[in-house]
């Protein structure tokens, strides 16, 4: 537990959410940095290669507390649910942030919290969710102890829109806030070289990708680690490359050795890699399944989307930016990257209005 800065324990915000991501880490300490008293509690460690280590030494302006330690995904629900109603019973919070619905213990605890306080993150998307049958009834039920929404992005805001959620949406244009401090020089070459980063698992879509670059014989590399690696460079031909895992530190200079980033995920909540990308330089190649392709690659022009699955639109998809390469590549350049940090944590500020 840290509470050392907040000898009285009483918050602003707390923000309930499962493991320490970097992002969401880099997302408290710029609300922090604004003058909000902040609390994290999170449910341990997950096995995302995003997760930053806590201890009482880390240097950061806000709070957290661990509700369970070691493996969020062998916690004891139960137990922690518990150890949340004391830990909310101990302090005093202006606002309560949920992330998403997917946290039995945090789902519980909002029917016990003051609908006025509770507020909800959600990264997922209307091409993603389904809201009928018992879960669908499950999660309306949860969505309505909210009092306000802060959606990533468009489709997250259609979402509530469409199950007829009337409080306040205020988006928040991501899922948090990632490492700005590796930004290096790039010269694109002739023929483009092609990115992927992410997991080699099936619902990344990495062989439909695999597949495509085996047919146009285009220059790919496949940066992670993950269930279907042997698989996937069994079937590879000699124009696609695999990195294995990179870590977060070291991203930098692979983006600035590629020229175009492709996610062909057929889920993807929001996508924060394709942000990494865009900020590095890189025009953007996603799935009509990635949830920021609306936000950051459709009205900003810095890419195209395809139809998940379909090899032909994926194909078409890269001729088209390969063919229009300057004019994605100007628009991709001429994103205002502290605008819309700024813009991010100001959403979270609103809360404190309401």
């Amino acid at each position: 537990m840290k509470l050392l800065m907040n000898d009285n324990k009483k918050f602003d915000i707390v923000y309930l959410t499962n493991t320490p991501s970097f992002y969401k880490l880099n997302l408290c300490e710029a609300i922090a940095k604004r003058g909000v008293r902040i609390l994290i509690v999170l449910y341990g460690y997950g096995d995302e290669a995003v997760n930053t280590e806590l201890s009482n030494n880390s240097r950061w302006n806000f709070d957290f507390e661990f509700i369970n330690q070691g493996n969020s995904n062998t916690r004891n629900k139960i137990h922690s649910f518990f150890r949340l109603i004391r830990l909310m019973r101990s302090i005093e919070a202006k606002k309560i942030i949920y992330a998403g619905w997917l946290a039995p213990e945090y789902n519980l605890y909002s029917f016990l919290s003051p609908r006025y306080k509770n507020a909800m993150v959600c990264e997922s998307s209307i091409f993603d969710v389904s809201i009928s049958g018992i879960n669908g009834w499950i999660k309306k039920r949860i969505i309505n102890r909210m009092s306000v929404i802060l959606p990533s992005g468009q489709p997250h805001k259609d979402l509530f829109d469409s199950i007829g959620f009337n409080g306040p949406k205020y988006i928040t244009g991501s899922v948090g806030i990632f490492n700005k401090s590796d930004l290096l020089p790039k010269q694109t070459i002739s023929p483009l070289r092609y990115l992927f980063v992410g997991r080699l698992i099936e619902v990344k879509e990495v062989e439909l990708l695999v597949s495509a670059f085996n047919r146009n014989g285009l220059p790919l590399t496949i940066a992670g680690d993950g269930a279907l690696r042997d698989k996937l460079k069994a079937i590879a031909q000699p124009n696609i490359s695999f990195t294995g895992f990179i870590p977060n530190e070291q991203i930098g200079a692979l983006y600035s050795a590629h020229d175009v980033f492709i996610l062909p995920s057929k889920y993807e909540p929001w996508g924060l890699v394709v942000e990494e990308a865009l900020f590095r330089g890189l025009p953007v190649i996603v799935s009509d399944k990635v949830g920021s392709g609306i936000d950051m690659v459709k009205n900003l022009g810095t890419g195209e989307i395809f139809e998940s699955g379909n090899q032909e639109s994926l194909q078409a998809a890269i001729e088209t930016v390969s063919s229009n390469y300057e004019k994605y590549r100007k628009a991709v350049d001429s994103i205002d990257w502290q605008q819309r940090d700024k813009n991010q944590v100001e959403a979270y500020l609103k809360l404190l209005d309401k």
